[in-house]
């Protein structure tokens, strides 16, 4: 005779079993161990760490750093919250919320996006275009954990009993603030010169990413490159979805003007010094129609850094119909690549033409621009997302935007197909997939 046990009785277990999965989910989450920081290589700027601009205190490797030694460290001011004024030092307009459970990155945005009409910060801007705008600026503050991971976007996981948002364990928009155009440029201007490198690192994301998610990656390339400027998004309207990719490919197109516009105004309204931009995926060809539009019309932007990662561009257009139009508009021009980029496969398959950011056999070599080769180092479901995630291309960038080194210093090596590869390939996974 069986024994029968009453249901009722199985409850009490539930929350026990619950736990046991997520202890164990958490536990397979757990990455291979970072590797050690890349060394300099050649002509290489000083290795002591530099000072902190406000107690002198030394700030570490950005890209090797943990809980503290940043710019936006916790409970105290940043550099550019302050200003020197006759009569002693007064708050900035831009200071950022102070706390010592986390720290805080203030990030500056421009979009097309529809406003919603809801308040909260990451509802404030949805998936429709703005015609009537079309564009909206703005400012918001992110919070960036104490022990955060380098390349990662911490956010709330299921399976660790993380239901809500919470700034000590997350990166998350604390608060948005919408600006006036003209307000706008001002406050740029002035946080630049409060950091005192009069700089911009301006970020565009891809396909399927809502305005939040952009936010919270640009704050996290600045906070892990300690970015001794002003990190700001802009973000066009995405559908945020994997079915939205034909819809995201007209907005692409449909926001180049209004790309090209604000970088035009960004330099006119400014007197920044060095402007680096990264693009990501569908973003790069916002970027890169928006650098030829602005040529077209007769305007010379002078960019510092143009970063083009995992770029899904047709290689032949880009070759033959928009370098030409854009050289010479960076100093440097670095593109991304990957042959085991699964995403950009896909594409590939969509349009039945190569993708500039597919490595391998479809490899463009391209005069002007550096082609670093990430296809070993990225062993994400997608291989998609490496640009920001992966500890080494973290460290390249920094390399690129805050050192100012070619690529024989940054610790790469020519491949068998030309293009510049990590010497410590095999060292680590990414750090989350994207």
């Amino acid at each position: 005779m069986k024994m029968m046990i009453p249901r009722h009785a199985l409850f009490p277990l539930v929350p026990i079993v619950f736990a046991a999965c997520a202890i164990f989910l958490t536990n397979c989450e757990k990455k291979a161990p970072e590797p050690a920081p890349l060394p300099d290589a050649g002509e290489t700027p000083p290795t002591t760490p530099p000072a902190d601009p406000s107690t002198g205190a030394s700030t570490g490797d950005p890209a090797t750093k943990g809980d503290g030694g940043s710019r936006y460290r916790p409970g105290g001011l940043t550099a550019n919250d302050t200003r020197a004024t006759d009569g002693g030092a007064e708050t900035d307009a831009d200071a950022t919320p102070a706390s010592k459970e986390y720290h805080t990155v203030g990030v500056f945005y421009g979009t097309n996006r529809k406003p919603t009409g809801f308040p909260q910060p990451n509802d404030f801007y949805g998936t429709e275009r703005h015609r009537e705008g079309p564009m909206s600026y703005g400012k918001i503050d992110v919070s960036i954990p104490l022990h955060h991971t380098v390349g990662v976007v911490e956010r709330p996981k299921w399976y660790k009993l993380e239901f809500s948002e919470d700034p000590k364990k997350h990166v998350m928009l604390l608060n948005l603030e919408p600006l006036d155009k003209s307000v706008f440029f001002s406050r740029i201007q002035d946080r630049a010169a409060g950091e005192g490198g009069k700089e911009a690192l301006i970020f565009i994301h891809g396909y399927n990413v809502a305005f939040p998610d952009a936010v919270q990656r640009t704050a996290q390339i600045a906070f892990d490159l300690d970015f001794p400027g002003v990190p700001i998004t802009f973000s066009w309207p995405s559908q945020a979805a994997l079915e939205g990719y034909t819809i995201d490919q007209d907005n692409a197109v449909w926001s180049v003007p209004h790309l090209s516009q604000f970088l035009m105004d960004l330099q006119e309204s400014t007197d920044l010094e060095s402007i680096h931009v990264i693009a990501h995926s569908m973003g790069t060809r916002v970027l890169t129609q928006a650098l030829a539009q602005a040529r077209d019309e007769g305007f010379q932007l002078k960019l510092n850094n143009v970063i083009l990662a995992a770029p899904d561009i047709d290689a032949d257009v880009f070759k033959e119909q928009i370098l030409p139009k854009i050289q010479g508009v960076a100093r440097k021009m670095t593109m991304y690549s990957s042959s085991t980029d699964t995403a950009l496969k896909v594409s590939q398959k969509i349009h039945g033409n190569d993708r500039l950011g597919l490595g391998g056999e479809n490899l463009r070599l391209l005069d002007g621009m550096d082609t670093v080769n990430a296809t070993d180092i990225d062993t994400s479901l997608l291989g998609h997302g490496y640009y920001g995630s992966h500890k080494l291309v973290v460290q390249d960038i920094l390399n690129v935007v805050i050192r100012h080194l070619d690529p024989p210093q940054r610790n790469l090596t020519k491949g068998p197909l030309g293009a510049w590869e990590f010497e410590k390939a095999e060292a680590a996974p990414a750090a989350e997939k994207e």
